[in-house]
């Protein structure tokens, strides 16, 4: 069995209410939540694709015929996921279908190659699970299921792990994973996701490590975090940015008499490495220097910065100056001080966390071999 024998089924409820506003719509480098998963699905070559809603919408509507998908309603409302799970199996023109929650957007459709060698026999669900967790809104479900699912809503049970009991389970332990079941559904989730988007664009990727004023613990904490990320595996390049300017001669050295001479440039080299100083009358961009150092040793750019960081940024905050918590922030590091935010946030001393998401924002896996969980929103 392949992709090409299976039906998927996106479910885009509507109630959104941990994000504040609906979700499938919210935009995702440049199209919505929900069309990229339907892009993606259609691309992975699925005989069909069900788009399973709470109730129709123009929006929704116009999706589907963008996609090709068939769109389906809930016949009783508010009854959640279970209830996209019925209709859209009811729906369906396969014996098996994916059953994919719409706010997944690093999923990714060859995961489900693992999971059909076990669509046999009597089995009506093929779970993938994480740290024990069943994976429902991202599992393999029989035709014969969605019978089960509608006869526990017109009973009144609704939730997926008292429905799923009832049916022969399969389950399939996923040990790694790179934020690829990761779900978008409150702010800080936004935000992340809008944080690993932009990496993505870029040839490496980049975290910023900000702060509103010196003194923050700005070097000492990626101090600290450099190592981690090493222990797993991460090569890393550092680049800061100094408002006051800076010297790296030492008076009396060749250096300093050749830039006192007026060399606009002076590099020294060595069998162990090497460094440029450059004059310049304006203020580089980062990925003007990002360009100068050799890429295939770094595998993330860390950018230290009061003013200038990009998306994604930490912003480190020990109550001194005020932070500025805009749009490139995706976390919000605090130590004695806390605010209203949407925003992640975690204690400047807790770089284990720090680590977590640092991987996830590049894309790296964030579950060991043992299955342990290393980022949960």
């Amino acid at each position: 069995m392949n992709l090409s024998d299976l039906t998927l089924i996106v479910a885009a409820g509507g109630k959104s209410t941990r994000m504040g506003q609906d979700k499938r719509f919210l935009p995702l480098d440049g199209e919505s939540l929900l069309a990229r998963t339907l892009r993606k699905g259609r691309a992975a070559g699925f005989r069909s694709i069900v788009l399973a809603a709470e109730g129709a919408q123009e929006e929704l509507t116009t999706l589907a015929a963008e996609f090709g998908a068939i769109l389906v309603t809930d016949e009783i409302p508010a009854q959640g996921p279970a209830a996209a799970i019925a209709a859209g199996l009811s729906a369906a023109e396969t014996e098996w279908s994916l059953v994919l929650s719409a706010d997944m957007p690093f999923y990714d459709f060859e995961l489900v190659r693992a999971l059909l060698p076990h669509a046999e026999g009597d089995t009506q669900a093929v779970l993938p699970t994480l740290s024990d967790y069943w994976q429902p809104l991202a599992a393999l479900y029989r035709r014969d299921a969605g019978a089960v699912f509608a006869a526990a809503i017109a009973r009144g049970d609704r939730k997926l792990g008292i429905i799923l009991r009832e049916l022969a389970v399969r389950e399939v332990p996923f040990t790694v994973d790179a934020g690829l079941l990761f779900n978008v559904n409150t702010p800080a989730a936004y935000r992340l996701a809008q944080g690993r988007l932009a990496n993505e664009q870029r040839t490496k990727p980049v975290l910023s490590v900000a702060a509103p004023a010196s003194g923050t613990g700005k070097t000492t904490f990626i101090e600290k975090l450099i190592p981690l990320l090493a222990q797993r595996g991460v090569r890393t390049a550092v680049i800061k940015s100094d408002s006051h300017g800076f010297d790296l001669d030492t008076e009396g050295k060749d250096t300093a008499r050749f830039t006192a001479a007026g060399a606009e440039a002076v590099a020294v080299s060595s069998p162990t490495g090497y460094f440029i100083q450059q004059k310049t009358k304006i203020r580089k961009d980062f990925q003007n220097l990002i360009a100068k150092i050799d890429t295939h040793s770094v595998e993330l750019y860390i950018l230290e910065s009061r003013a200038h960081g990009v998306l994604p940024t930490f912003m480190l905050d020990r109550g001194m100056g005020i932070p500025e918590l805009d749009e490139r922030v995706v976390a919000y590091v605090t130590k004695g001080r806390t605010a209203e935010t949407d925003i992640l946030t975690f204690g400047l001393d807790d770089m284990d966390t720090a680590v977590r998401l640092a991987l996830f924002l590049m894309g790296r896996p964030l579950y060991g071999a043992d299955g342990t969980m290393f980022l949960t929103m």
